[in-house]
């Protein structure tokens, strides 16, 4: 397996693959990380994806964590943004700089075994009905990596895509942006964003580990080097008085484009992050669009790989990322375009609209579950569906296919130590959940006997039983035979959130719902997993 670009994205995806045990080799062109950061912040949804692969806790604790957004117009306060109400386990935005993000990443892909070479340059390849051909080169020296799959993972001007043949459609906006990362002690909250849209022009306010990030927008093209002058300029206008920011620690000047990937994937080539896509910054998408797109590819790539699945399954990535691209690129041109108005009229209409929209909680709840990716749903995907008989009279209860799994506080019925739903995704393979009633019957037991019996003979490696107890059974009408994983839903979230049972789910190695039927179509979900799941080649 071969990935070209050592970035978030690239990371994520070895990481995903080296967890299923495939052997994995990642190149990157240049000799060592950037130093430097453009993307910063790593919303809700990401921080589930962290916690899967078991870098959460070192990036968190190198970061700062950001619990609101604050939004002022010219005549001062206009709304806030409270990310503490999402209902998710991370509700909040780690502000960590990419290089910081990249090397947890790298320590825990070379901890898994994973191999990567630097200062490396993909030159070109070919790809027949078995594997893809790639010269690269290392100084003078050129040689060729023979690969089962491909992956570009190397940024906007990636050359995968270039030698795919692959569009990159899009637009350039004609606004400036300058960067700077200061030691400054800012007047403002140090756990929240805060976003200044002026007459003068877009200003930005982001708490770093140390320091602050200014971001602000300008019609002219700045001129260079880049100063300080231009951000004490712009602040002294917020303030009423010049504020002495210190010695930057970056500084750096950007344009901003929104392109999209005709496709994602050419037979044994693939696509994930800015090689697919590209936006404005705002709203911090970017970054974390692409790790969900490594995250959705790793263990469909894995099983494959493995001989499991078959084209249709690596179809799917495309067929479920591409539309969360193209959705996200829309949100963030909107906002983007929005937050740079200059007409007095567009300016005032646009800052009535959101005062509006922060005195509505059942808007801000919408743009935060937006804006932190925990609503991207893959409900059109082939490869999620309900059983026969799953729409009636339940069809407004739990998580529909395709759909993101919500978490849920569980106890061991055997250990009585504590779990949540999402520790299930640290291993990454499907997740049958048995969802019992509050009194089981003779057939829930039955249907619990059979999958047990069926999942540990024939899908050993791709699913796994976890039978979900009603918090109101006691504890000696649980059945405890057939299966090592008996949880009991330990303060009512999985009924809240999944409705009542006898219910099957069955959540995807991403955390999404492949799945979902009444105990009585157990033989149906065996149809899918073997539709899904068969062996069918041997690679």
């Amino acid at each position: 397996m071969l990935i070209v670009g050592a970035g978030p994205s690239g990371l994520t995806l070895g990481i995903s693959l080296r967890r299923q045990g495939i052997d994995c080799l990642i190149i990157d062109r240049l000799d060592t990380p950037s130093p430097y950061s453009r993307a910063l912040g790593l919303h809700a949804r990401t921080l589930e994806i962290f916690s899967a692969l078991d870098v959460l806790a070192p990036i968190r604790k190198a970061s700062r964590l950001l619990k609101g957004v604050s939004v002022y117009g010219d005549k001062g306060f206009l709304f806030d943004l409270d990310l503490t109400t999402l209902k998710a386990p991370f509700p909040w935005v780690l502000s960590c700089p990419q290089s910081q993000v990249e090397e947890t990443l790298i320590q825990r892909y070379k901890a898994l075994g994973g191999e990567m070479l630097r200062g490396v340059e993909l030159l070109d390849f070919t790809q027949d009905g078995s594997r893809v051909t790639a010269r690269i080169r290392q100084g003078a020296q050129v040689s060729t990596v023979e690969s089962a799959i491909l992956v570009g993972a190397d940024g906007v001007g990636s050359t995968v895509r270039e030698q795919l043949g692959i569009g990159y459609k899009g637009v350039d906006y004609k606004e400036h942006f300058l960067l700077a990362d200061v030691p400054w002690k800012a007047p403002w909250r140090e756990d929240s964003s805060h976003g200044f849209l002026q007459e003068a022009g877009l200003l930005i306010a982001l708490p770093l580990p140390n320091g602050w990030r200014l971001i602000m927008a300008t019609d002219d093209e700045p001129e260079e080097p880049v100063t300080l002058a231009p951000f004490e300029e712009r602040l002294g206008s917020i303030l009423g008085e010049v504020p002495a920011l210190g010695t930057a620690h970056w500084l750096s000047q950007f344009t901003v484009q929104r392109r999209l990937a005709q496709n994602y994937r050419r037979n044994r080539a693939f696509l994930v992050g800015d090689a697919a896509h590209v936006q404005s910054p705002l709203g911090a998408q970017g970054m974390n669009t692409g790790i969900a797109d490594a995250f959705n590819l790793g263990w469909k790539l894995g099983y494959y790989l493995k001989g499991y699945g078959d084209g249709r399954l690596l179809d799917s990535y495309e067929q479920e990322r591409r539309p969360v691209a193209e959705k996200m690129l829309y949100g963030v041109d909107m906002l983007s375009r929005a937050s740079l108005v200059k007409l007095p009229l567009l300016r005032r209409s646009r800052d009535s609209l959101l005062k509006m929209a922060g005195s509505r909680p059942g808007i801000a709840t919408r743009l935060l579950r937006t804006a932190s990716q925990l609503d991207v749903h893959y409900r059109n995907s082939p490869m999620v569906t309900s059983g026969p008989e799953a729409e009636l009279g339940w069809r407004h209860q739990g998580p529909l296919p395709g759909d993101r799994l919500p978490d849920a506080a569980m106890r061991s019925v055997r250990t009585g130590h504590l779990h949540q739903l999402h520790d299930l995704l640290k291993k990454p393979v499907h997740h049958l959940l048995l969802q019992l009633s509050a009194n089981p019957e003779h057939n829930e037991k039955l249907v619990l006997y059979a999958f047990s019996d069926r999942l540990g003979q024939d899908y050993r490696e791709r699913a796994h039983l976890t039978v979900i107890a009603s918090r109101h059974t006691h504890e000696e009408q649980i059945p405890q035979e057939g299966t090592t994983r008996i949880w009991q839903d330990h303060e009512g979230e999985f009924a809240a959130a999944f409705g009542e049972g006898p219910r099957l789910w069955l959540m995807r190695p991403d955390g999404h719902l492949g799945y979902r039927a009444p105990v009585g179509n157990a033989d149906h979900l065996l149809g899918y997993l073997d539709a899904v799941l068969q062996r069918v080649n041997s690679e």
